[in-house]
């Protein structure tokens, strides 16, 4: 029981770790651009947030830590928060794309901002996302399977 008890509290631990993402201490320029989107209305959801990227290469597991400094909301949609000091630079950037892929992946968000605290302006970068069409999809396979279910069942 206690053997169970402690797998129990581990994998509950794990479960919650990876859905809120663990948290860093954050900078003072994060307080900062946590006050400056309060102000325009987003609620802040996690400071200095965590989520770890799994990936099985050659049947060899390697964990990659992906870190957001702020993760807010703003009615049911979830943005992920870059904080700079200066102009965060231009999307042809290798880099930008690389980390915009690696929130995209980690948090799945609605958007991307970058929050330039020297201008105190705010960029929402917004990525196509296709996950109301899967839910779409999906939600008509199971109303079909049930339907078919159900005829079957009943015509028996």
């Amino acid at each position: 029981i206690i053997i169970a008890s402690f797998a129990f509290l581990l994998l509950l631990y794990k479960v919650v770790r990876d859905w809120y993402g663990i948290r860093d201490v954050p900078r003072r320029i994060d307080e900062k651009a946590a006050d400056l989107l309060r102000e325009e209305g987003y609620h802040v959801q996690a400071r200095a947030a965590v989520k770890f990227i799994d990936f099985d290469i050659e049947g060899k597991i390697h964990r990659q830590k992906v870190k957001a400094d702020l993760v807010v909301r703003s009615g049911l949609k979830k943005y992920v928060v870059e904080v700079n000091a200066k102009d965060a630079g231009s999307m042809r950037n290798a880099d930008i794309r690389r980390r915009i892929l690696e929130y995209k992946i980690a948090f799945a968000p609605n958007g991307i901002m970058t929050v330039d605290m020297d201008r105190e302006r705010i960029r929402i970068i917004k990525i196509s996302n296709r996950r109301w069409l899967n839910t779409l999809l999906a939600m008509g396979a199971a109303v079909s399977l049930g339907a078919v279910i159900y005829l079957f069942v009943r015509f028996l």
